[in-house]
């Protein structure tokens, strides 16, 4: 399949910014940096091996299969692709809370 071209929606690059900025702002830039690297490294490895997400049951429609794929400890990638390009569509986060 080769290297996808990325193409990142505006929900997910709206995600990140509000991520990094709280990570920047509660635990500083270093932290900020970190994340933004881990979303960036996965999503690189991604548009080399798209099929190694998790088909995303409740999202995908019979047209879209959309895949998730843990990137930062605590967030997942949420993405589909195609034949040339994968389309970033958001992160959220993983953890569950409690009570």
């Amino acid at each position: 399949m080769g290297q996808l071209k990325i193409t990142w929606k505006r929900s997910a690059l709206l995600r990140v910014s509000e991520i990094s900025t709280w990570y920047f702002d509660t635990m500083g830039v270093t932290a900020a940096n970190h994340f933004l690297q881990g979303v960036n490294e996965t999503v690189h490895v991604l548009s080399k091996n798209p099929q190694i997400g998790v088909i995303d049951k409740r999202r995908s429609t019979s047209t879209i299969k959309y895949y998730s794929f843990v990137s930062h400890p605590k967030y997942k990638i949420v993405y589909y692709f195609n034949s040339r390009t994968i389309y970033i569509v958001t992160i959220y986060r993983t953890l569950m809370k409690n009570g």
